[in-house]
């Protein structure tokens, strides 16, 4: 008789027991599912911005090149200019003389022309991950 009662009591225990285990269980697999489904998402949404962005440098550059005109041929023969001059004799002294004025300008004018070239060329710097 005592037998009868305790399988009874502990057999409905340990179904209890063990229900409140596999539940358990399946809460700890369900919220490592949500954890992977978020990581995913958040990558997922990390490859579509960059992709997004390449597309949009890439239209930039597209319409740059469309809209250069004469200015990077301008820009490159201008640079040019004490290339070429200081291997002609007597000239590099005037070469000299001028970078040394160019050594006076202000810091914000030096700025500026680097600034200009560099929008010339299409080089976007803040865009470069270092």
């Amino acid at each position: 008789m005592w037998t009868t009662i305790v399988s009874k009591l502990l057999g409905t225990f340990s179904e209890k027991v063990a229900d409140v285990y596999i539940e358990k269980k399946r809460l700890q697999n369900e919220l490592k599912m949500e954890t992977l489904r978020g990581k995913i998402a958040y990558e997922e949404a990390k490859t579509r911005r960059a992709s997004e962005s390449e597309g949009r440098d890439h239209a930039w550059e597209l319409e740059s090149i469309r809209n250069s005109g004469w200015k990077d041929e301008m820009v490159i023969i201008v640079l040019s200019i004490p290339m070429v001059l200081v291997f002609i004799p007597g000239l590099e002294q005037y070469i000299t003389a001028g970078f040394a004025s160019l050594q006076t300008t202000p810091d914000w004018y030096r700025w500026l022309v680097v600034m200009i070239y560099a929008a010339t060329f299409g080089i976007r710097i803040w865009r470069r991950k270092l």
